[in-house]
Protein backbone atom coordinates (compact mmCIF):
# COMPACT_ATOMS: atom_id res chain seq x y z
CA UNK A 1 0.00 0.00 0.00
CA UNK A 2 2.90 2.38 0.78
CA UNK A 3 4.42 1.74 -2.63
CA UNK A 4 1.06 2.55 -4.26
CA UNK A 5 0.71 5.73 -2.22
CA UNK A 6 4.25 6.82 -3.04
CA UNK A 7 3.64 6.09 -6.73
CA UNK A 8 0.42 8.12 -6.72
CA UNK A 9 2.09 11.04 -4.94
CA UNK A 10 4.95 11.00 -7.45
CA UNK A 11 2.47 10.80 -10.32
CA UNK A 12 0.38 13.70 -9.02
CA UNK A 13 3.34 15.91 -8.25
CA UNK A 14 4.83 15.29 -11.69
CA UNK A 15 1.73 16.65 -13.46
CA UNK A 16 2.36 20.07 -14.96
CA UNK A 17 0.43 22.84 -13.28
CA UNK A 18 -1.09 25.27 -15.71
CA UNK A 19 -1.89 28.79 -14.75
CA UNK A 20 1.39 29.29 -12.90
CA UNK A 21 1.80 32.95 -12.10
CA UNK A 22 3.95 34.73 -14.63
CA UNK A 23 5.84 37.90 -13.84
CA UNK A 24 5.76 40.79 -16.25
CA UNK A 25 9.04 41.30 -18.05
CA UNK A 26 10.12 44.91 -17.50
CA UNK A 27 11.53 44.97 -21.02
CA UNK A 28 8.25 44.06 -22.71
CA UNK A 29 6.67 47.51 -22.39
CA UNK A 30 4.49 46.54 -19.42
CA UNK A 31 3.73 49.52 -17.20
CA UNK A 32 3.56 49.35 -13.45
CA UNK A 33 0.04 49.75 -12.13
CA UNK A 34 -0.35 51.41 -8.73
CA UNK A 35 -1.92 49.26 -6.04
CA UNK A 36 -5.50 50.07 -5.14
CA UNK A 37 -6.40 50.98 -1.63
CA UNK A 38 -7.95 48.35 0.61
CA UNK A 39 -11.16 50.37 0.72
CA UNK A 40 -11.52 50.40 -3.07
CA UNK A 41 -10.86 46.67 -3.39
CA UNK A 42 -13.62 45.83 -0.90
CA UNK A 43 -16.26 47.61 -2.97
CA UNK A 44 -15.73 45.63 -6.17
CA UNK A 45 -15.95 41.86 -6.14
CA UNK A 46 -13.60 40.10 -8.57
CA UNK A 47 -15.30 39.35 -11.86
CA UNK A 48 -14.96 35.76 -12.98
CA UNK A 49 -14.00 35.44 -16.66
CA UNK A 50 -16.74 34.17 -18.92
CA UNK A 51 -16.23 30.54 -19.89
CA UNK A 52 -16.87 29.56 -23.50
CA UNK A 53 -20.21 27.86 -23.94
CA UNK A 54 -18.85 24.84 -25.81
CA UNK A 55 -15.75 22.82 -24.97
CA UNK A 56 -13.93 20.20 -27.01
CA UNK A 57 -15.07 16.56 -27.11
CA UNK A 58 -11.79 15.52 -25.50
CA UNK A 59 -12.62 17.58 -22.40
CA UNK A 60 -16.26 16.50 -22.36
CA UNK A 61 -15.07 12.87 -22.20
CA UNK A 62 -13.53 13.57 -18.77
CA UNK A 63 -16.81 14.82 -17.24
CA UNK A 64 -18.42 11.39 -16.58
CA UNK A 65 -15.41 10.39 -14.47
CA UNK A 66 -15.69 13.33 -12.07
CA UNK A 67 -16.94 12.37 -8.60
CA UNK A 68 -19.61 14.87 -7.63
CA UNK A 69 -20.67 15.54 -4.07
CA UNK A 70 -18.81 16.22 -0.85
CA UNK A 71 -15.24 15.24 -0.14
CA UNK A 72 -13.83 15.49 3.36
CA UNK A 73 -10.18 16.48 3.58
CA UNK A 74 -7.37 16.87 6.09
CA UNK A 75 -7.68 19.56 8.74
CA UNK A 76 -11.47 19.66 8.48
CA UNK A 77 -11.64 21.04 4.94
CA UNK A 78 -14.72 20.17 2.90
CA UNK A 79 -14.85 20.40 -0.87
CA UNK A 80 -18.08 20.15 -2.83
CA UNK A 81 -18.03 19.44 -6.56
CA UNK A 82 -21.21 19.54 -8.61
CA UNK A 83 -22.11 19.76 -12.28
CA UNK A 84 -22.51 23.33 -13.49
CA UNK A 85 -26.23 24.01 -14.02
CA UNK A 86 -25.74 26.03 -17.22
CA UNK A 87 -22.37 25.09 -18.74
CA UNK A 88 -22.20 21.55 -20.11
CA UNK A 89 -19.12 19.63 -19.05
CA UNK A 90 -18.13 22.21 -16.40
CA UNK A 91 -18.23 21.85 -12.65
CA UNK A 92 -18.67 24.11 -9.64
CA UNK A 93 -16.18 23.59 -6.83
CA UNK A 94 -17.07 25.07 -3.46
CA UNK A 95 -14.40 25.52 -0.81
CA UNK A 96 -14.53 27.85 2.19
CA UNK A 97 -17.63 29.60 0.87
CA UNK A 98 -16.14 30.45 -2.53
CA UNK A 99 -17.41 28.84 -5.74
CA UNK A 100 -15.22 28.34 -8.78
CA UNK A 101 -16.08 27.14 -12.28
CA UNK A 102 -13.76 24.31 -13.29
CA UNK A 103 -13.15 22.89 -16.74
CA UNK A 104 -11.98 19.29 -17.28
CA UNK A 105 -8.56 18.70 -18.83
CA UNK A 106 -7.64 15.28 -20.18
CA UNK A 107 -4.50 13.59 -18.91
CA UNK A 108 -2.46 10.69 -20.25
CA UNK A 109 -2.38 9.05 -16.80
CA UNK A 110 -6.12 8.73 -16.19
CA UNK A 111 -6.09 11.27 -13.36
CA UNK A 112 -9.23 13.43 -13.38
CA UNK A 113 -8.05 17.05 -13.64
CA UNK A 114 -10.31 20.09 -13.36
CA UNK A 115 -8.96 23.60 -13.63
CA UNK A 116 -10.07 27.14 -12.91
CA UNK A 117 -7.20 28.86 -14.73
CA UNK A 118 -8.21 32.41 -13.79
CA UNK A 119 -8.06 31.49 -10.09
CA UNK A 120 -5.09 29.16 -10.50
CA UNK A 121 -6.96 26.23 -8.92
CA UNK A 122 -6.49 22.61 -9.95
CA UNK A 123 -8.65 19.76 -8.60
CA UNK A 124 -7.13 16.30 -9.02
CA UNK A 125 -8.94 13.01 -8.44
CA UNK A 126 -7.22 9.62 -8.32
CA UNK A 127 -8.89 6.40 -7.19
CA UNK A 128 -7.82 6.74 -3.54
CA UNK A 129 -7.85 10.50 -2.87
CA UNK A 130 -8.29 13.99 -4.28
CA UNK A 131 -6.51 17.28 -3.73
CA UNK A 132 -6.95 20.96 -4.46
CA UNK A 133 -3.85 22.80 -5.66
CA UNK A 134 -3.10 26.50 -6.02
CA UNK A 135 -1.01 26.59 -9.18
CA UNK A 136 -0.22 30.28 -8.76
CA UNK A 137 1.41 29.68 -5.38
CA UNK A 138 2.62 26.18 -6.21
CA UNK A 139 1.11 24.58 -3.11
CA UNK A 140 -1.71 22.34 -1.95
CA UNK A 141 -4.83 24.00 -0.60
CA UNK A 142 -6.52 20.79 0.55
CA UNK A 143 -5.09 17.28 0.58
CA UNK A 144 -6.25 13.74 1.31
CA UNK A 145 -9.80 14.60 0.27
CA UNK A 146 -12.00 11.54 0.28
CA UNK A 147 -15.27 11.15 -1.60
CA UNK A 148 -17.52 8.23 -0.64
CA UNK A 149 -16.34 6.30 -3.74
CA UNK A 150 -12.72 6.82 -2.77
CA UNK A 151 -13.34 5.64 0.79
CA UNK A 152 -14.88 2.45 -0.66
CA UNK A 153 -11.85 2.01 -2.95
CA UNK A 154 -9.42 2.34 -0.04
CA UNK A 155 -11.41 -0.18 2.00
CA UNK A 156 -11.45 -2.62 -0.92
CA UNK A 157 -7.67 -2.26 -1.26
CA UNK A 158 -7.21 -2.94 2.48
CA UNK A 159 -9.39 -6.03 2.32
CA UNK A 160 -7.53 -7.31 -0.72
CA UNK A 161 -4.17 -6.69 0.97
CA UNK A 162 -5.17 -8.58 4.13
CA UNK A 163 -6.62 -11.44 2.11
CA UNK A 164 -3.34 -11.93 0.25
CA UNK A 165 -1.24 -11.98 3.43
Amino acid sequence: MRATSALLTTLILSLPLSGVAQQANPGNGAKAVPAKSAKASKKKAPVEPIEPEVIEEERLAVAPHVMVGDSHCEFGHRIRVEAHPKLAGRFLLEHRGAKHVLTPHPTTTGVVRLEARHAGLVWLQVPVKSMLLDAKKGQRVADNCMHAHQVAEVEANREQATATQ
